[in-house]
């Protein structure tokens, strides 16, 4: 284990020791009632930015659904998952799925819920698999069956320092499928940013033979002054 894998657990292990999960609310920081939000911050993940929530984006004939912009208290619950190890911002996260409209395409009960493998360096150093979590979230949220389907190989370098062009190099044949596909896929990440790596993930389910693919994140980027907009 390297010096930053431990240092980052040790960070984690005094926040529990001095703030235990549910002391402070999760969105403002403020004394809880012992819930990860505290009941203003629920209405403000529920109901704000509703106008503005569950976009679709057509990715190559596949619709990419986000539930919710990359800002405020969404984008917060996505760097606590993806950074503080807090798997509960996945279940909140997943729990947008309960805000979904009418004409979002609910997922058949055979559809098997996947997420974006992370690079194992960064799984490692952050001790967690964000992806995975948010994926058996959103599995358990639906009630659907939950399993990796993608490996990834090649470079690990980090899609947030890289402009179109890069991320699109960086993620050349990045993923392969573990076997083959003949059901439907819900394939899950955090944010939706230029598309780049679903894209790659959409290809390599279509070589396992996927015929139906839906693709669902968290957030997606916006473009608030370009800091939203970056992927977290």
């Amino acid at each position: 284990m390297r010096i930053g894998e431990l240092l980052a657990g040790a960070v984690r292990a005094l926040r529990e020791a001095v703030y235990p999960e549910g002391a402070l609310c999760a969105g403002c920081g403020k004394v809880s009632d012992g819930a990860y939000l505290c009941p203003g911050c629920r209405r403000e993940l529920e109901h704000s930015d509703l106008l503005a929530s569950w976009e679709c984006r057509d990715l190559d004939g596949v619709q990419a659904w986000s539930m919710r912009p990359h800002r405020n208290l969404p984008r917060k619950l996505v760097l606590r998952l993806k950074h503080g190890a807090e798997s509960r911002a996945a279940e909140e996260l997943a729990g947008l799925l309960r805000t979904a409209p009418d004409y979002f395409p609910r997922p058949s009960p055979d559809t098997v819920v996947t997420w974006v493998p992370a690079p194992r360096a960064r799984t490692r150093e952050r001790c967690i698999d964000h992806g995975r979590k948010l994926a058996e979230a959103v599995a358990r949220e639906l009630r659907l069956e939950c399993r990796p389907l993608l490996k990834r190989r090649g470079n690990d370098n980090p899609q947030a320092r890289l402009n179109r062009e890069q991320r699109e190099r960086n993620l050349r044949k990045a993923f392969v499928p573990l076997g083959p596909v003949d059901y439907p896929v819900l394939l899950v990440d955090d944010v939706l940013t230029t598309g780049t790596t679903a894209l790659r993930c959409i290809a390599a389910l279509r070589n396992a033979g996927a015929k139906r693919i839906l693709v669902l994140t968290a957030t997606h980027a916006v473009n608030d002054g370009g800091r939203a907009g970056r992927r977290a």
